[in-house]
């Protein structure tokens, strides 16, 4: 919020009202007492001619307690106008009590110094004027008119209003400059609240915890990623880091914070940290200690500290996965290859020779490793996919006629091999809102290792709905898969050590494929399998309203 002068002039009428407020209510009894004193006789008036019983006196009594006590009382809703007018009622009360009976000579009209301060608090320097203006006037009359002659009195007079003139000039001077001070004090403070808030609103977007730090260690201030990782919506500020956050090296070491914080001046970062979350997960963290430099220049000490810390969990597991698999790829193609070349080679030199049938064989060969290389690429390439989430738009698909494209697609494919494609259909489908690629890519993922794992009887795609899902399953009557082995066919390359896995050929890619896209598309892979007796591999999707 930008802090005007007009902002500042209204706080500074509220509060020059406060302070005055006690102030006018104690001048104006203080002016009524010294009239009742000379109504009385108790002390003389300062104009010999005043008549102790003048009617006028009695009444500017009564006016001098009822405006302080106005004043006092706040009856006045402090408009402008309002003020403008109270102001001028001092004055008139003021100019009153030194021409009937007090004089300029008297030791309230000390008090004239207060009114003048008063006016310009309120009225600023144009008040101010108009009321110094206005006493001189008031001291011309008094010393001219109602003591004639008297030249003496002229000069005290003079020199007392003089005084109280210049003495109030000078606390106007100090009050203004000090009001200026107080401006740019408020201003500096509602920039620096400004800039406060901007900078807060720029940690609470970074997706990176942030914690400031003081000297002892303690949290001053944190981003709303600071509680995200700490797992709590609690204030954390006044807490020490090393009770609020315990992290480890990758090599179970402990890491103190505050220590790796305050141990060198410049900023560094280590991302061999974790930070463990219950029993058995934990987080692989980035971690940056940055000391900040006090504003004493001489002393360049540090005086407060910044830690920042970037989960990279996925990040650092991506890393080994991508590692992992460049390894596994490149063993899996290097076998297929060499044969391929091997047959190729042999197949030219059985061609030189003129040994056809040979030559046949070995270019055949050759084919089988290009067919094995050609679906490990496919294979890649829809985990590529996949992983990146190319073609995921979802759309709604009549699970029925998908159903009978993949029964006409793929039955040619089973009666090539000797076997029936069979299509089971129960209920009323409907339709499915996901990415028709991936649904149709996992279906076909099962249907081909069915079709390729069962030498004998028949494959069968059952779809089946009630009112919330639909269940798709592709189950065979193939060699089966055992126990051992369910838990692990998931993986990458991983092929069963069965011998008539092994006699048929395969990637080792299909069934880790496909539980990338079940994952895509939101549903869990149920696997039922007895050895010599098949397979059956199933999942369920919710309807579309």
């Amino acid at each position: 919020m930008r802090l005007t002068s007009k902002d500042f002039a209204s706080k500074e009428i509220l509060n020059a009202r406060h302070i005055f407020r006690f102030g006018a209510l104690a001048v104006p009894l203080s002016m009524a007492t010294y009239g009742l004193l000379v109504y009385f006789g108790v002390i003389p008036a300062a104009h010999s001619s005043f008549n102790h019983s003048n009617v006028a006196l009695l009444v500017l009594i009564v006016a001098w307690a009822a405006l302080g006590l106005f004043t006092f009382l706040g009856v006045n809703k402090r408009t402008h106008t309002g003020s403008v007018i109270e102001i001028a009622l001092y004055y008139t009360l003021a100019t009153l009590q030194i021409w009937l009976i007090g004089g300029t000579t008297t030791p309230l009209v000390s008090y004239i110094v207060l009114l003048l301060i008063a006016t310009f608090a309120v009225l600023g320097k144009s008040g101010l004027m108009y009321g110094v203006f206005t006493l001189v006037l008031v001291t011309i009359v008094d010393t001219l008119i109602l003591e004639p002659g008297n030249w003496s009195w002229a000069v005290v007079s003079g020199l007392t209003m003089t005084t109280v003139i210049i003495t109030s000039l000078v606390i106007a001077l100090l009050y203004q400059q000090q009001m200026t001070s107080h401006l740019e004090l408020q201003r500096s403070r509602a920039r620096e609240g400004t800039e406060r808030k901007r900078a807060q609103m720029l940690i609470n977007n970074f997706v990176d915890a942030v914690f400031s730090i003081d000297q002892k260690g303690i949290v001053k201030t944190y981003n709303a990623a600071a509680l995200n990782i700490l797992d709590t919506n609690d204030d954390i500020a006044g807490q020490m880091i090393n009770k609020l956050i315990k992290l480890e090296t990758i090599n179970d070491g402990p890491i103190d914070v505050f220590d790796e914080l305050s141990k060198s001046s410049s900023i560094r970062k280590r991302d061999d940290v974790i930070m463990r979350i219950g029993d058995e997960d934990m987080l692989r963290l980035e971690a940056t200690f940055a000391p900040v430099q006090g504003t004493e220049s001489s002393a360049k000490k540090i005086d407060s500290y910044v830690f920042i810390i970037r989960d990279i969990t996925r990040m650092k597991s991506l890393e080994e996965e991508r590692d992992e698999f460049i390894s596994v790829v490149s063993h899996e193609l290097r076998t297929p290859v060499a044969i391929a070349e091997g047959s190729l080679d042999n197949a030219e030199l059985f061609i030189e020779r003129d040994l056809g049938k040979q030559a046949k064989k070995a270019v055949s060969e050759a084919h089988k490793q290009v067919l094995f290389l050609s679906k490990m690429i496919n294979d890649l390439s829809t985990l590529s996919r996949a992983e990146r989430g190319t073609s995921d738009e979802a759309e709604e698909i009549d699970v029925r006629d998908l159903a009978h494209s993949l029964h006409h697609n793929y039955s040619p494919q089973a009666e090539q091999k000797g076997l029936v494609l069979n299509l089971d259909i129960t209920g009323s489908l409907g339709k499915v809102n996901v990415s028709r690629l991936y649904l149709q890519e996992l279906l076909q993922n099962f249907i081909t290792n069915a079709i390729k794992y069962t030498q004998e009887g028949s494959v069968t795609l059952h779809i089946s709905a009630d009112k919330e899902n639909v269940t798709f399953a592709v189950s065979d009557t193939g060699i089966g898969i055992r126990k051992a082995d369910i838990g692990k066919i998931f993986k990458r390359f991983y092929r069963a050590e069965d011998y008539r896995t092994r006699e048929t050929n395969g990637t080792g890619l299909g069934l880790y494929v496909s539980a990338k896209l079940a994952k895509k598309l939101g549903c869990k892979i149920d696997v039922e399998s007895r050895i010599n007796h098949g397979s059956k591999f199933s999942f369920k999707l919710p309807k579309s309203n």
